[in-house]
């Protein structure tokens, strides 16, 4: 038989040793690396996940990371997380994940800040999370622009929401009720836009679209008693006596209405 020279071999090899592996496209970050832990987490921790043949694969252990964030575990997301950048510390998205949970922990603020500017402007998430982190920081004109960066890409009703309310604590209230009245004509069913529509106008003194609000907020539930009472307690500071009564009498009706209890079903025999 006859034998193949090296020089085909070599490149043969390497190609059966990559056929049969698959991976998520990687979104490399720009500049410097960004994900790179800090020392004491580059060793093992207890509840990493176990390597696989040839390590551990970074896009199951970032999979993993958001499994154990949604379900309320932080700390295990982290681990992951840290894991992950250790073995692609260019990877745009394990950057923000991990950037992002740091953000939401209100913890290593300036490492996830450098984390986030490593990324490229456009990079999908990222303006979003440095609008939370100006937030974290207390720098609400740097979280306006960040979230309106994030909103001139495409709508988010979250992001106009903390946009709004940074425009809320700025004092712009004018451009916060805009934000918000855009928002109410996307989500109209949102009772907390509504809420914070309401205490808005009445803080610039529009009363009429103030109660507007609170009513609608109270008919859309009107077997429960707190959207009244809050309508009556606005009619009251406002000296609308007759409204503020009618307000609580529908709360205290509400409130004396006998809840409805759902009988277990019986079985059906079969």
């Amino acid at each position: 038989m006859k034998r193949l020279p090296l020089a085909v071999l070599l490149p043969l090899a390497a190609l059966a040793a990559c056929s049969g592996t698959t991976s998520r496209p990687v979104r490399p970050v720009r500049g410097p690396i960004c994900a790179v832990p800090p020392a004491k987490a580059a060793t093992a921790q207890p509840g990493a996940e176990a390597p696989v043949e040839g390590g551990p694969r970074p896009e199951v252990l970032l999979a993993r990371a958001r499994q154990l964030r949604a379900a309320g575990d932080h700390e295990g997301a982290r681990r992951r997380l840290e894991q992950a950048a250790t073995i692609a510390p260019d990877d745009g998205e394990i950057c923000l994940a991990l950037a992002d949970l740091l953000v939401a922990d209100g913890v290593e603020l300036d490492r996830a800040g450098g984390m986030l500017a490593a990324l490229p402007e456009t990079f999908p998430g990222r303006d979003e999370a440095q609008g939370r982190l100006a937030e974290q920081r207390g720098d609400f004109a740097g979280a306006e622009v960040a979230y309106a960066r994030q909103l001139a890409r495409r709508p988010d009703p979250q992001v106009q929401l903390r946009r709004a309310l940074a425009l809320e604590k700025l004092g712009r209230l004018a451009e916060a009720i805009i934000e918000l009245e855009r928002l109410r004509a996307a989500t109209p069913g949102d009772g907390l836009v509504r809420a914070r529509l309401a205490e808005l106008y009445e803080a610039i003194g529009r009363p009429t679209e103030a109660e507007a609000e609170l009513r609608g907020l109270a008919e859309a539930t009107p077997g429960r008693p707190e959207g009244w009472r809050r309508l009556a307690a606005f009619c009251a500071r406002q000296e609308f006596t007759e409204r503020a009564r009618a307000a609580e009498a529908r709360a205290r009706e509400a409130e004396s209405r006998p809840k409805r209890e759902l009988r277990p079903l019986l079985p059906t025999g079969r």
